[in-house]
């Protein structure tokens, strides 16, 4: 039975996943493939629920010498059980993981990774009983995460087992401190700063032989970068080749686990072009030949999927909702409103081009450039490929972000213009558009477009108009809202708002061309109607696509300056 397969959705402990018969995604083969690399000291950098946190996990179970009579349970299905490497067993190890600190202040942000740090320390106590009271009260009398880690290795060094470091989330806390203060920022991670003194700590047992390798995962590399100087031994395995997949699913690897589950084959194709739409798109090393799937969005997907063979309500896992925002408070990094400027740039151009970076340096300005790659590493951005400039082109990765992205734009224009009290209308008017009835929704849009209209730095064109239609119809989630497709036989649809696969089918759907005349060219309107009309007439006639969708409305839009004309074209 379907219902007996078992995915890991939300579960980060290798061991519960490899002993309760969870499906896993063998990740294993890497670990091979990171001791022959030789190099000791490594970091990995993925976005949000990438499987970081269960890949520290097995690298912990893989690694501990406590665990090694479990070695068999627990690796005997997966290759690298019938693959064991030399240092399988061979150490100690020391875990930190720095997501769930209070960042709200100052002070409860360094109070919170001091916490984290002696948490964690106590964990190795109860591990391994290999200090005597008198080493444990030593170490336990210091109050900052750096003396505690400095106590802890000086006791630890007469041990003849070498510690394993591994840091999960390193850059929870740091991150959420440069979106909330970019000073406070600066300030931990100075060279008088309480995280670069922990991390000096750490440098400084990897020199005396204590700390033999640690592998590091997190998000950007900003807070390592600043750390340069104190903290220059690391390798960043983030944009390798050949560790691109370590992390994150790919398309056979998808496919795989869909077809654990689906009963009736014949969805296959449809339902896995949905998962690409939704949860694919990322890339991390800009020649890659193929896309990478976000993991845990898959796993939410086929957990919810498998019993009613139906899809989530919710295509949009609600555990990234978190995001939305978060995704706010990125754009105020440094400078807002050139933030802006990135943000609108992105949803009307499709992508947008600049040098990658791969260490910051608050030396100089958090401007454009650092803004965009911020996005990037944080997974709201992709890489698309490179431009003849040599510059990387980035884009939105997939529907899950491009949603996000429009909700907040809708979100910024109402702000904007006193319009607080629009947005459950326009969820509401979005909802009536499913049942055939639209006259809310542009009734709306048109009481924004009078606001913006009398704005003299506003540019109005087509192409803007257009983005407004679409940051008002993505709400609701209701809607897969796509622009300026190429349909058959040529040309560019300007808008279609299909019903989501996760919505009962039964609900109307909209393909729209759109004119935009100016004031003084009013009397045109009946000409360039018509040219609407027989333009979406002639891309349904010869588009397979919208031949197919049911319930389907043609609609001509024409707005001049302020005003909205819809017209509905038989066919």
């Amino acid at each position: 039975m379907k219902n007996d397969v078992f995915f890991p959705y939300g579960i980060s402990n290798f061991a519960q996943v490899a002993t309760q018969n969870y499906v896993y995604v063998d990740k294993t083969p890497f670990l091979e493939l990171l001791e022959r690399q030789q190099h000791k000291f490594n970091v990995f950098l993925r976005p949000r629920r990438f499987g970081k946190s269960l890949f520290v996990s097995l690298l912990e179970y893989y690694y501990d010498i406590n665990r090694k009579e479990q070695f068999t349970e627990l690796f005997s299905k997966y290759y690298i059980g019938k693959n064991p490497t030399p240092l399988a067993n061979s150490f100690r190890i020391l875990f930190f993981n720095f997501s769930g600190i209070d960042t709200s202040t100052q002070e409860s942000s360094r109070q919170g990774f001091n916490v984290s740090v002696r948490a964690s320390i106590e964990r190795f106590f109860l591990e391994y009983p290999i200090f005597n009271d008198e080493e444990k009260t030593f170490i336990r009398q210091a109050t900052d995460a750096e003396e505690l880690l400095t106590n802890l290795f000086s006791c630890y060094k007469t041990q003849k087992l070498p510690i394993y470091l591994l840091i999960d989330e390193y850059d929870h806390f740091t991150n959420e401190i440069l979106i909330r203060d970019l000073e406070e920022f600066k300030k931990s991670v100075s060279q008088n700063g309480y995280v670069r003194k922990f991390y000096e700590v750490i440098k400084n047992a990897t020199q005396q032989g204590v700390v033999d390798r640690f592998f590091i995962t997190g998000v950007s590399p900003i807070t390592l970068d600043s750390l340069t100087s104190g903290f220059n031994i690391v390798k960043h395995l983030t944009h390798q080749e050949e560790f691109e997949a370590m992390m994150g699913f790919s398309e056979a690897e998808v496919r795989e686990l869909l077809l654990l589950v689906l009963e009736d084959k014949s969805r296959e194709q449809s339902i896995m072009q949905d998962l690409r739409n939704y949860y694919n798109g990322y890339k991390f090393y800009p020649l890659s030949q193929e896309n990478l799937y976000n993991s845990d969005m898959v796993l939410y997907f086929l957990d919810n999927f498998k019993g009613k063979q139906q899809y989530p309500r919710q295509i949009l896992d609600p555990n990234i909702m978190p995001d939305y925002g978060k995704l706010k408070k990125m754009f105020e990094v440094a400078n807002w409103q050139e933030n802006i400027k990135v943000l609108e740039e992105v949803l009307e151009q499709g992508n947008i081009s600049c040098e990658q970076i791969y260490q910051f340096s608050f030396e100089n300005d958090f401007g454009r450039r650092e803004f965009i790659n911020f996005l990037y590493y944080l997974g709201n951005l992709t890489i698309e490929g490179v431009n003849m400039a040599g510059e990387v082109v980035f884009k939105i990765p997939n529907k899950v972000i491009a949603e996000l992205y429009w909700q907040y734009y809708a979100h910024l224009l109402q702000k904007m213009n006193d319009l607080y009290l629009e947005e459950d209308k326009v969820r509401k008017a979005v909802v009536q558009m499913a049942f055939g009835k639209t006259e809310e929704y542009f009734a709306l849009v048109e009481k924004l477009l009078k606001i913006l209209s009398n704005r003299d730095y506003q540019r109005f064109d087509e192409k803007y108009i257009k983005m407004i239609l679409m940051a008002y119809a993505i709400q609701g989630n209701v809607f897969y809202v796509q622009s300026e497709r190429e349909v058959s036989g040529g040309g560019y649809l300007d808008l279609e708002l299909y019903i989501k696969p996760n919505n009962p089918s039964e609900h109307h759907q909209f393909a729209i061309e759109l004119k935009y005349l100016k004031k003084e060219q009013e009397h045109l309107l009946p000409q360039v109607q018509a040219e609407a009309k027989a333009q979406i007439l002639e891309y349904y006639q010869k588009d397979s696509l919208l031949q197919s969708k049911k319930m389907l409305h043609l609609l001509a839009v024409v707005v001049v300056k302020d005003t909205i004309f819809v017209e509905e074209v038989k066919f």
